[in-house]
């Protein structure tokens, strides 16, 4: 559905699904409070004051008129919540005269409304998507690979709206774009397409463009169009933390890139969120951990842990806690076959695995294999800080050569039971690909990016997607 009203009825659509979820919040917390001491609060407060002020902080965030990726999106929204949060009850303790501040409902609405605020905006977002609403028409001018990077992260992130009406490029590379788009024209026409076709975006996909050409490019459109976006010929640089200074007096944009994961406060935000998180996932597991055990042991001769050394945090060398997926004589059962499969045998180079039938892998070791519940006693790794729950694979000592160039990178933080390699497709991913992953994720930490991860793998493991 496209309408030249949706810039005003989507920001009322999310708007009014906030009011909403502020509200109940606040009703489910004054709902359980009264269970022990009646407690009132005027409802002026309720259903005015308290939306008023997180709507002042949403936005401010620009959450009501920018398209913004989920990660950002959920990283703007919270810092705006939290604010609110503090506003209300500031705004509650004003009301002492008449009522008692009371720390036990705080607590539950800051509880609720983060949760509610969350929720009501991805079932928001996941319903526009669904139902292709208020989507906004655009121009892509250039049809490579970067096109089709960025039409894949448009098409799989709920925070991006976008209908290619068709695109502008002389040889167009892409063969998947080119049958799925209209061609408009060449390049050199561009400026009169963009002018007659009336639509308001427009991005610029041609990071091989030179300076002089893009600028030209640029100062031809923008006079007929709303927004326009361009991708830089920055892709692989680290972008996390990147902030911008512009020069105007001489006519620079100046980059500023940040190493994260060199902060001290950084690392102890990661190092406190492992444990936090790590115990509780220890504790609840548990039972699991025990029953798992018992089915390895019954099932093939041997113990029920196999705990390898791996290359961890500045290089130096841990035992990794997994549990066996593999008969004992695996490496013999490994020369072996690939002796006899020279196809088996380029696959394992290329990948390191056997995607296929591996002969190494036990009955139960296949099951704990496809939801990666052989990985699980590492979480007792990440307690110990020799792993983290999110980072780089961890490697084998004997892959060092192999890593290469990747090693001092890769070893400037802790391996992780789950990273950017494990969401990116797993075992179908070639071991030069995890490198590159690995090696991005590392350049580019984010306590957020962290979060997202973990909850993209639950997805992951869930659909068995790349697991052998």
């Amino acid at each position: 559905m496209k309408t030249k009203y949706a810039r005003f009825l989507v920001p009322l659509i999310f708007m009014a699904a906030d009011y909403t979820a502020i509200v109940a919040a606040e009703n489910l917390a004054l709902w359980l409070r009264n269970w022990t001491v009646v407690y009132r609060i005027p409802s002026a407060y309720i259903y005015i004051w308290v939306p008023v002020v997180f709507f002042v902080f949403l936005a401010r965030s620009q959450v009501y008129t920018k398209m913004q990726p989920r990660l950002d999106s959920v990283r703007q929204v919270f810092s705006a919540v939290i604010y609110g949060v503090v506003s209300c009850i500031v705004l509650l303790f004003l009301f002492k005269e008449s009522i008692a501040l009371s720390r036990l409902y705080a607590i539950l609405f800051a509880i609720f409304v983060v949760c509610f605020v969350f929720l009501a905006r991805y079932l928001v977002r996941l319903f526009l998507k669904k139902a292709h609403l208020f989507y906004k028409p655009v121009i892509l001018i250039g049809a490579g690979r970067t096109a089709e990077r960025v039409l894949r992260f448009f098409q799989n992130d709920l925070g991006y709206r976008y209908d290619v009406t068709g695109i502008i490029d002389d040889h167009p590379i892409s063969e998947r774009i080119s049958k799925k788009f209209l061609l408009y024209g060449k390049m050199k026409d561009a400026e009169a397409i963009v002018r007659d076709s009336g639509i308001q975006n427009v991005i610029i996909t041609a990071p091989g463009l030179k300076k002089e050409a893009l600028q030209d490019l640029i100062q031809k459109i923008q006079p007929h169009v709303r927004n326009i976006a361009f991708v830089p010929d920055l892709i692989g640089t680290p972008m996390a933390g990147i902030e911008t200074q512009t020069l105007f007096s001489e006519e620079i944009l100046m980059l500023t890139l940040k190493n994260n994961l060199a902060s001290k406060r950084n690392r102890f935000i990661k190092r406190s969120f492992d444990l936090v998180i790590g115990f509780a996932i220890a504790i609840c597991i548990m039972p699991l951990l025990a029953v798992l055990a018992i089915m390895i042991r019954f099932d093939s001769n041997g113990p029920a842990f196999y705990n390898a050394a791996r290359i961890g945090k500045d290089g130096r060398l841990f035992k990794c806690y997994k549990f066996r997926s593999m008969y004992q004589n695996a490496d013999k059962i490994l020369l072996d076959f690939l002796d006899k499969h020279p196809e088996a045998e380029a696959e394992w180079k290329e990948f390191q695995k056997l995607r296929g039938n591996d002969p190494r892998v036990t009955k139960v070791g296949k099951f704990i294999r496809k939801y990666s519940l052989d990985e699980l006693p590492q979480i007792f790794n990440v307690i110990k800080g020799e792993m983290s729950l999110v980072g780089p694979r961890p490697y084998l000592p004997r892959e060092k050569e192999e890593i290469g160039k990747y090693l001092s990178i890769i070893c400037m933080t802790t391996p992780g039971i789950t990273g950017l390699w494990q969401v990116s497709g797993r075992n179908d991913i070639s071991f030069n690909g995890r490198l590159q992953l690995d090696s991005w994720y590392v350049h580019n930490w984010s306590l957020w990016q962290d979060i997202a991860l973990l909850f993209k793998t639950i997805g992951v493991v869930c659909g068995r997607k790349g697991a052998y």
